[in-house]
């Protein structure tokens, strides 16, 4: 069994990587800045990866956040 201090440990690292996921995917999200003269626009390919990175980091992301969810409930279970 897991102690209070371990599982607060995981819930901050979880925390952590929730963020840095929601901002990756955020980032993925966004549309590409409008071109200027003389610069190349991305192709319809490049786009299609992006939408499939975007796709795994929403992945990624729902499983962090079901773990966080998972530290929390054993948490509670701890100070019952």
């Amino acid at each position: 069994m897991e102690t209070e201090e371990e599982l607060n440990k995981q819930l901050k690292d979880i925390e952590v990587k929730i963020d840095k996921a929601e901002r990756e995917l955020k980032a993925l999200r966004r549309h590409p800045t409008e071109v200027s003269k003389g610069k190349t626009r991305g192709s319809f390919i490049t786009g299609k990866e992006r939408m499939g990175e975007a796709a795994e980091a929403a992945k990624q992301l729902d499983n962090l956040k079901r773990r966080e969810q998972e530290i929390r409930d054993k948490l509670r279970l701890h100070s019952q």
